[in-house]
């Protein structure tokens, strides 16, 4: 990677951990400390907020507009998979944050690299080292412990974020794969505006069934705060997934999963400061999160290293095995020599 490289790889770090960091920290107070239960509304405003910003951008830009008609008529599949996916995850997540606490969900889906990995099996045709595999099973196990406590007292907020982890893991395995598709090289600017309008269209029937009353009695009690909560969290969110989709195209879909466990340790600690969340964990749920932690870096570490290690080179010819490749090329040549004279002849 050159310099220039290394210091956009740096930037789309740090603007993932704080997008996503502002996002949750917002969902949660609004979801689930104020009481602005509509998190499917807001979910499809995002979608559909995403597009609309970048339309003039999409349009008006030659090197964009040009390519509308083949990338609808060559990834339009996995456009659609996506953009469907990536709205139920995103609302599935929004809904548990109505019922449980922040940082539980975190814990919850640091298990991403566990399902990212075995998707990636099957989509990308990533087969997982001995120690990776030894790393994800820890992941898991620590995930499993912190949850299990929660369990009892959350069970559809732990559902529903399971749901997500699996959804999201599936997209951003998809995400890799399309982004190098037929259609060339998609960037995160073009993933965000064709997938937002398929996703506000699969979530307003939903959004319109499950949370229309809801949403007209928050906007007639507090019609500045609802109102505000969307706009800013649109604004947000558009940012945050430009931002999602480069992130896998520049570290690859493990490589985000593992940046999202780092975004979770800054979670958890804002949470605690912010929302005042930690303070009924058992020591099950701590040692859970412990697990959950260490074995991610280690699997970061491993992935790390494995990058890093040379392909094995090619092995040097003996003496005798060169003498008799000269031979076999002399010999082939003799052979097309005489098959040219044939020919002339």
């Amino acid at each position: 990677m050159t310099k220039a490289q290394w210091l956009f790889a740096i930037f789309i770090i740090f603007a993932y951990l704080g997008l996503n960091s502002l996002l949750n920290l917002l969902n949660r107070w609004a979801l689930g400390l104020h009481g602005l239960r509509f998190p499917l509304v807001m979910t499809a405003s995002h979608m559909i907020f995403g597009s609309c910003a970048l339309a003039p951008l999409m349009f008006m830009n030659q090197a964009y507009s040009s390519k509308h008609a083949t990338v609808l008529q060559n990834d339009w599949k996995g456009l659609v998979a996506i953009a469907t996916m990536n709205g139920f995850q995103i609302a599935c997540n929004n809904a548990s944050l109505t019922v449980m606490e922040l940082s539980m969900n975190q814990v919850i889906r640091a298990s991403v690299p566990v399902c990212v990995a075995l998707f990636g099996v099957c989509i990308e045709h990533k087969i997982p080292s001995k120690a990776e595999v030894l790393c994800l099973c820890v992941v898991s196990l620590g995930v499993v412990l912190a949850v299990w406590e929660e369990s009892r007292n959350a069970v559809l907020g732990v559902i529903l974020t399971l749901l997500s982890t699996v959804m999201q893991s599936i997209q951003m395995s998809l995400s890799g794969r399309l982004m190098s598709g037929k259609s060339g090289r998609l960037d995160s600017f073009q993933m965000t505006f064709y997938t937002g309008p398929v996703a506000f269209i699969a979530l307003v029937p939903f959004a319109v069934v499950g949370e229309f009353h809801v949403f007209v009695d928050c906007v007639s009690r507090e019609p500045f705060v609802a109102i505000g909560f969307l706009l800013g969290s649109c604004c947000v969110a558009v940012v945050y997934n430009v931002v999602l989709f480069q992130s896998v195209r520049t570290l690859s879909s493990v490589g985000t999963a593992i940046l999202g466990n780092v975004k979770i340790v800054c979670l958890l600690f804002l949470s605690s400061i912010l929302l005042g969340e930690l303070s009924a964990w058992s020591a099950n749920q701590y040692l859970g999160c412990f697990l959950t932690f260490v074995s991610a870096f280690a699997y970061s570490y491993v992935k790390q290293m494995q990058m890093r290690t040379p392909p094995p080179g090619p092995v040097a010819p003996k003496g005798d095995d060169v003498a008799m490749q000269a031979q076999q090329k002399l010999a082939q040549a003799d052979a097309a020599a005489a098959a040219d004279a044939g020919q002339k002849k």
